[in-house]
């Protein structure tokens, strides 16, 4: 099994990361593999969610799905692989800081078979992949805000 941790620090206040990453219609703006991403389950997001993606890693097609296990707003949530290649599990967290949020990002993976021997290497990868898709959502949102306060003070001149 592999476990794979990263956290990075976003110029934005927790409600609105944790707004962003809960919205699945988002998670193709900063989630470089991912392609195609439906919800199965009616409502709003929170335990027992289903969702399937479609991912392209290392030029292959992957089709997941995933179920939301825990949800507690604005501080962490997680999911659990029930169908796909690779069994998985993974979760956020959210914990205010001086600058913004500090935004985590756990995962696990217990692969089998062929998918085993490689487990290193699909664990190297994910884990660059991870701390690019992270730097791509600190990117995406505080361009938003930089952009939202700009718009803001050219209304505010006379």
């Amino acid at each position: 099994m592999t476990k794979i941790e990263r956290s990075i620090v976003i110029g934005r206040p927790v409600d609105e990361v944790w707004e962003f990453v809960h919205d699945i219609a988002n998670d193709r703006l900063w989630q470089t593999t991912l392609t195609e991403s439906e919800q199965l389950t009616g409502g709003r997001m929170g335990v027992g969610t289903k969702v399937r993606e479609v991912r392209h890693f290392l030029g292959l097609r992957i089709e997941l799905t995933w179920e939301v296990t825990e949800f507690e707003p604005k501080r962490r949530s997680a999911i659990k692989g029930i169908s796909g290649p690779v069994p998985l599990s993974g979760g956020y967290l959210l914990e205010p800081v001086e600058e913004g949020t500090r935004f985590s990002v756990s995962g696990e993976l217990d692969a089998h078979g062929l998918f085993k021997l490689a487990e290193p290497v699909f664990a190297r990868i994910t884990a660059r992949e991870l701390e690019a898709n992270l730097g791509h959502l600190r990117d995406l949102l505080e361009a938003e805000s930089a952009t939202a306060e700009e718009g803001a003070a050219l209304s505010a001149r006379p």
